[in-house]
């Protein structure tokens, strides 16, 4: 599969590296998550921690609290009975000026969100999660980026999820946060602080597209805030980490689609668990050099 690496002990037995399952944010595109998570456990490939952004840190729950194939094939069946009125309320009432300019913290409520993840994860608090989860969001008051890994897994998901404007800020011991994604979307450095070793990153906007002319200011607002959230992103997958296999699965060109707009969400599990799996199947794909630090310390970049 391309995808080993190979880890001795002092004896030269070898032990299997520990496993890290990184998820970005990507709204409605987090269907194409789901694709990866399925193609990843369906060939074996099982997290030691999982690592979670906005969607991710829903999937992320989801996986935490049944890291196997069915698990997967669980949060597949979830998503695919999603409405997205439900979730993020009409297309029209996002892109009005006036909407934007009235009172309220928020477009739309969150209990769409709330039902969603009562309906995908097995779990309600992180304690019981079969392997270690870890949920990022960004504080309003300081800007930081704030970590949650004990006690209910609520309030931190839909505080990770809380897209600016368009869900509400969540209140967490006195404290507003919004979506994780603001300051680490894609939160591989986490993942290496934990001690990982091995990570593989599901990151639904790893594609490139030529961005469309923006046509309302709505649109520039999102267009802009998609490029600030992929900065950090794009640093840290080019970035040496020693000792460490970064593999980073290819996403999929949805083409057009609404922000709100959940009916391919079936197509686009199928495309992703396809491109993932091919991806991983392909040893072709895995570039190995050396990163600083230790002569044996190797690095494979997707």
């Amino acid at each position: 599969m391309g995808v080993d690496l190979d880890l001795r002990e002092s004896n030269g037995a070898t032990r299997r590296p520990k496993v890290a399952f990184v998820l970005g944010g990507g709204g409605n595109l987090g269907a194409v998550q789901v694709g990866m998570l399925h193609a990843l456990l369906e060939r074996g490939i099982a997290p030691d921690l999982v690592v979670g952004c906005s969607v991710g840190a829903l999937n992320g729950a989801a996986i935490a609290g049944d890291p196997t194939l069915e698990g997967a094939e669980r949060l597949g069946d979830v998503w695919c009975g999603l409405d997205g009125a439900s979730l993020i309320g009409s297309g029209s009432n996002l892109a009005s000026i006036w909407s934007l300019l009235r009172r309220g913290q928020s477009l739309s409520s969150n209990d769409g969100l709330r039902r969603l993840l009562h309906d995908a994860s097995p779990i309600k608090t992180f304690e019981e999660a079969v392997v270690p989860l870890h949920v990022v969001a960004t504080s309003l008051e300081t800007g930081d980026e704030r970590w949650f890994t004990t006690g209910s897994i609520v309030a931190p998901i839909l505080a990770s999820a809380a897209l600016p404007a368009v869900y509400p800020p969540v209140d967490i011991d006195g404290e507003l946060h919004v979506d994780g994604a603001v300051v680490n979307n894609v939160p591989i450095s986490r993942a290496v602080a934990l001690g990982a070793e091995r990570i593989y990153v599901c990151h639904v906007g790893n594609f490139t597209r030529p961005r469309g002319q923006p046509k309302r200011p709505i649109d520039v607002l999102l267009q802009s805030f998609s490029i600030a959230r992929n900065h950090r992103f794009q640093s840290e997958h080019t970035r040496p980490w020693p000792d460490v296999e970064l593999v980073v699965l290819p996403a999929i060109d949805p083409g057009k689609i609404g922000r709100n707009d959940f009916r391919r969400t079936p197509e686009l599990i199928r495309r992703g668990r396809e491109s993932a799996g091919r991806f991983l199947d392909n040893s072709t794909n895995f570039v190995e050099f050396a990163g600083p630090g230790p002569a044996n310390s190797t690095k494979k970049v997707i």
